[in-house]
């Protein structure tokens, strides 16, 4: 009962995909402006790190969708590909975005409160090696913070025994193309989250070392003759 009753579960949620794929959206954006208001109105700027693990769990639970989907499905689809798209936006574009909606909503709060307008000092933009270099030291940023969890899933869950019976040849097949999976850890929760957050890392790698290798250029701007 306990194995039917997850599936039924997964089958609700794949069968409103879209519909959880819109409410998961709102949600994200509905905390994350909530977590401005409250950051800058009451002054609680550790709340970032809550903001921090939403965007995190927001991210895998779209990606989870998406891959449930195409186990259920056998094949890609434009609701995947959509989900693929959100990701990919938000390691391009999600932090320089939420950087000017942060600024938007620190001035809106302090023009409310009678205060000062703030003042910010406006960053340069990072071009060529600089700023691939810079995406580098995210990419390592996202590296410990996987390997942290990972470290944690294995204090609390332990190893499950199919780790010793792992072969290379076959471990794609064994991690992704099975609903259950009893890599690495004893706990089907703690699989599910590693071998989907897997995949985002390993997006994350492509764009990341994308910049290594072809350096984002500087636009250039083109002035009109007085």
């Amino acid at each position: 009962m306990k194995w039917k009753g997850r599936n039924d579960l997964v089958d609700f949620i794949l069968d409103n995909k879209w519909l959880f794929l819109i409410l998961a959206e709102i949600i994200f954006w509905v905390s994350t402006l909530s977590f401005l208001v409250v950051r800058y109105w009451f002054n609680l700027n550790k709340l970032s790190v809550a903001f921090f693990i939403l965007f995190i769990l927001n991210d895998l639970w779209i990606a989870t969708m998406g891959y449930f989907d195409y186990l259920k499905t056998g094949k890609f689809s434009a609701y995947q590909i959509i989900i693929l798209i959100v990701i990919a936006y938000a390691f391009l574009y999600g932090k320089s975005d939420f950087q000017k909606l942060d600024g938007f909503i620190q001035r809106k709060a302090a023009k409310w409160r009678g205060l000062p307008e703030p003042e910010f000092t406006a960053s340069k933009p990072l071009y060529g090696m600089a700023h691939a270099k810079q995406e580098r030291r995210n990419l390592y940023k996202h590296f410990l913070v996987f390997f942290a969890v990972q470290g944690l899933f294995l204090l609390m869950f332990g190893l499950s025994d199919a780790v010793s019976n792992i072969q290379l040849n076959t471990l794609f097949e064994e991690w992704y193309e099975k609903t259950n999976t009893d890599l690495f850890y004893q706990n089907d929760t703690a699989n599910n989250i590693t071998r989907i957050w897997a995949l985002i890392l390993a997006i994350d790698i492509v764009i990341s070392l994308s910049y290594t290798v072809a350096p984002k250029k500087e636009k250039k701007t083109s002035h009109s003759a007085l």
